[in-house]
């Protein structure tokens, strides 16, 4: 059970926690803690790069950050060749993990298919689904472009590993990565309506917290959300409007596209009833702050233009959107 604060005050760390990861060929990357007390730390999120400056900005404002990780859901270079698009993210290619989109597959600039193996390889992941530990969270990677229907082997993998995570008390918080909108406002892509049959209802069931995706070049934010399986699945159930100071306990996920790292914007046509916060004119990335108990985190998208639609006059800081949850003891 989690709670829903909106706030917009900045939360500052912190960030000592290092890690050690080993991909093992059952797509579970075992992580090793130098110190078993928890930590604060902070990681970032953005998808669909391409390389150009925008892209680069993106890069640069995140390596301002420090994160301790670095999360994209897929369209990396959008080329035949991943080259550029490591150059851009060369300072914390150590620190990055990636879920695959379309354009690693078949949709690339220039016609070459099948460059998946031109990630994996440079940042040691045997397979396009996996998972791993960071502290009191843990991180589960899903590729929504093969086979995952019930029964398949990285739906079985997904399905074990939630239920792992949920029982385990050292786990706080569970977040997960693919690249296809599940929700979004009406924009170039709609949500898909068969990941989000077959995942959100294992998503609801082991207490995931927040599902970061992609392929939509713009920002929506849902509020948390249940499964609606007594009507169409993309009307879901809103668990909580209340953005400020709420003291409703809920249940379900908090749907996040991130597809603002530099290549380009789509329009988003309108709110949908169930989006909290949305943009789709400024480039920048989501970046995650987790307290030293693991009790809370916050999370801020920094822009890497100067816009404030918080309203605060907070330009040095670029801050479009802001939330909190906070575990319930």
């Amino acid at each position: 059970m989690i709670l829903l604060i909106t706030t917009i005050s900045i939360i500052s760390f912190t960030f000592n926690y290092i890690y050690a990861t080993e991909t093992t060929t059952t797509g579970i990357v075992n992580s090793s803690n130098t110190n078993q007390t928890k930590k604060a730390f902070n990681f970032a999120v953005a998808s669909d790069w391409g390389c150009s400056k925008d892209a680069k900005k993106t890069a640069e404002n995140i390596q301002e950050k420090n994160p301790e990780v670095v999360i994209t859901g897929g369209d990396l270079s959008y080329g035949k060749s991943a080259d550029c698009w490591f150059e851009i993210i060369k300072p914390f290619i150590s620190k990055m993990k990636i879920a695959i989109g379309d354009h690693e597959y078949s949709d690339t600039i220039g016609g070459a298919i099948g460059v998946v193996n031109q990630y994996l390889k440079p940042l040691n992941l045997a397979k396009t689904y996996y998972s791993f530990d960071m502290n009191n969270a843990h991180f589960v990677f899903m590729d929504a472009y093969i086979d995952y229907k019930p029964g398949s082997p990285q739906y079985n993998f997904i399905e074990n590993d939630l239920k792992t995570a949920s029982t385990n008390p050292k786990i706080n918080w569970i977040f997960v990565v693919q690249h296809t909108p599940m929700y979004t406002s009406p924009s170039k892509h709609l949500g898909d309506s068969t990941i989000r049959d077959t995942f959100h209802p294992l998503f609801d069931k082991y207490n995931v917290d927040l599902v970061f995706g992609g392929d939509n070049h713009n920002y929506p934010r849902t509020f948390p959300l249940q499964y609606n399986d007594n009507a169409d699945s993309s009307n879901p159930i809103i668990a909580d409007r209340n953005q400020t100071n709420s003291n409703i306990d809920y249940s379900g996920q908090i749907y996040l596209i991130i597809g603002t790292a530099g290549k380009s914007h789509y329009d988003i046509q309108q709110r949908a009833s169930f989006i909290a916060n949305q943009n789709d004119v400024q480039y920048g990335f989501l970046n995650i702050d987790i307290n030293a108990n693991s009790t809370s985190m916050t999370g801020t998208f920094y822009s890497n233009g100067n816009d404030d639609t918080l309203g605060n006059n907070n330009i040095k800081n670029n801050i479009l959107d802001q939330f909190t949850i906070s575990k319930m003891n």
